[in-house]
């Protein structure tokens, strides 16, 4: 039993990154808990020194404003993406407050965010 839960906490990346894109291709969009369970995956995985923090929330932050973006993605599915892209920014922040070479990637990231074109996509 012990091998079966070191094998699973090595494959948290191999996990995050499938529910990443499961998210981004809106896979299943009427399954708001994905969200919640990527970020806790992601965040799982750096505990176990298995992904870098700053590198985990920057692309869980790219998954979901990406996704929000698309506009051949539902509406509904959009706007869960777009409301919940804070929460890694929030983290960035920090890690960007104390690491000054972070600085200018948060600040482009803020941007990105600032900029975010969230019409609605064309009808089918």
């Amino acid at each position: 039993m012990h091998t079966l839960e070191h094998n699973s906490i090595r494959r948290l990346p191999e996990h995050w990154h499938w529910l990443g894109t499961r998210i981004r291709l809106g896979l299943t969009p009427d399954e708001p808990r994905l969200i919640a369970t990527y970020l806790e995956t992601g965040r799982q995985a750096c505990l176990a020194d298995l992904l870098h923090p700053w590198r985990m929330s920057e692309q869980s932050f790219q998954t979901l404003l990406a996704t929000a973006l698309d506009r051949q993605l539902p509406w509904h599915w959009r706007t869960h993406c777009l409301n919940h892209a804070h929460q890694p920014l929030i983290q960035l922040e920090r890690f960007a407050q104390s690491r000054s070479e972070w600085r200018p990637q948060f600040v482009v990231l803020v941007q990105r965010l600032a900029r975010a074109d969230m019409r609605p996509g064309e009808p089918p």
